[in-house]
């Protein structure tokens, strides 16, 4: 299932409101702006939805609003959501033209009941502080808000310029996948790189050429126990390691360079998640951050490369221009920031000035940087008489 389009406000008509509006997101998205420009927040309203929809609260401080769209195969859903100091105020969910669920905030609300023929709808209540698409989850009779939860449950965010679980071990070197929350991409590896090997035979080749193709020459990389001698904590520990092609030694995460843990730790888990036959949502924000230029290009490709071919819906941040040159513009989502307003424009809703561009022989950073998505080409710089 595909995000489409969503709308996002908070703290309306407060001094503090922010408004993210109607922004449309492709099968690849390439979320692109100035610092400041609301990428990051932009993200984060995707992040907390999926972690409501989860059962896990949210980081919004005051009255929140969502809009959103969704593709599912041939059919669209679209879910609304209103809540305001733990409470729901309103939630509604629509299958096509049809509304499915709808409950407001006394908890109290109906639902289409599909374990048996024919339609037929259902009064329910619920506290005033959970989300019906979370509490009236059952796959017999709402198949409908499983869908929806199923791709929460399935999205995952890198946040590329963080830690990545670089400076996290494990105690332990063996593992059963159910005591793991996949959706947490900055714990330890050791579980991923285990389960992922056990399960999966074909994992180890795949996340070599991987780092191969975009410029890290590995030849083995596996777990090893140590112990930190000279540490605060004396207990024995499991870490992930690297060799390279020429160099005769185990690197340890914690002396492989930040950009390359990044990279191995991004792409170690998105094929894991590949092999799984997920097929939801990766977020990156800022994508390459402490990659040289030429490996942040080739690490996006990769990523493009391998979520065209599992149907994966992919969205990454950047400013950096150099990522900006590796993806067809009308993959980009180009963010603007007024006062506490979003702007987005992109190939869908700018289709004209996206294809305008292709005409001037400027690249990609280009048509960012001197804000033609904006505007285009002046009339006189088409050669046209502005006062015909």
């Amino acid at each position: 299932m595909y995000l489409r389009n969503f709308t996002f406000r908070e703290n309306a008509g407060q001094q503090i409101e922010w408004l993210i509006d109607n922004v449309s997101l492709g099968e690849i998205t390439l979320i692109v702006g100035r610092n400041s420009s609301g990428k990051t927040r932009t993200l984060n309203a995707v992040s907390d939805l999926v972690s409501m929809l989860r059962g896990r609260g949210t980081s919004a401080t005051g009255p929140v609003s969502y809009d959103l769209k969704f593709r599912n195969g041939e059919h669209f859903m679209r879910y609304e959501l209103e809540y305001d100091q733990e409470t729901i105020r309103m939630e509604r969910l629509h299958v096509g033209e049809e509304m499915v669920l709808e409950r407001g905030r006394e908890g109290t609300g109906v639902i289409r009941y599909e374990a048996a023929p024919g339609s037929i709808f259902l009064e329910f209540e619920i506290p005033h502080d959970q989300l019906a698409c979370y509490a009236k989850r059952d796959r017999l009779q709402h198949p409908f808000i499983e869908v929806v939860h199923g791709w929460a449950v399935s999205m995952r965010r890198f946040d590329f310029s963080g830690d990545l679980g670089k400076s996290r071990y494990a105690l332990k070197s063996t593992f059963d996948p159910r005591e793991i929350d996949w959706s947490i991409t900055t714990n330890s590896l050791v579980p991923v790189i285990t389960v992922a090997e056990e399960e999966h035979p074909g994992f180890r080749d795949k996340l070599l050429q991987d780092m191969q193709q975009i410029g890290y020459d590995l030849e083995d990389f596996g777990i090893m126990h140590f112990s930190e001698r000279f540490g605060n904590s004396g207990q024995d520990r499991y870490t992930i390691y690297t060799i390279e092609t020429d160099l005769d030694k185990k690197v340890t995460q914690r002396d492989m360079s930040q950009g390359m843990f990044r990279a191995f730790s991004v792409l170690a888990q998105i094929n894991y998640y590949m092999l799984c036959r997920h097929k939801g949502v990766i977020i990156i924000d800022d994508i390459g951050e402490g990659l040289d230029f030429s490996r942040a290009k080739q690490l996006v490709q990769v990523l493009i490369s391998k979520a065209g071919e599992s149907g994966l819906q992919l969205i990454m941040s950047t400013n950096d221009s150099f990522i900006m040159n590796a993806v067809d513009i009308k993959n980009w989502a180009v963010l603007m920031r007024e006062g506490h307003k979003i702007s987005l424009y992109n190939y869908e809703n700018s289709r004209e000035i996206f294809e305008e561009f292709k005409f001037t022989g400027l690249n990609n950073f280009d048509f960012y940087a001197s804000e033609f998505f904006r505007s285009g080409l002046k009339d006189e710089e088409k050669g046209e008489d502005p006062e015909e």
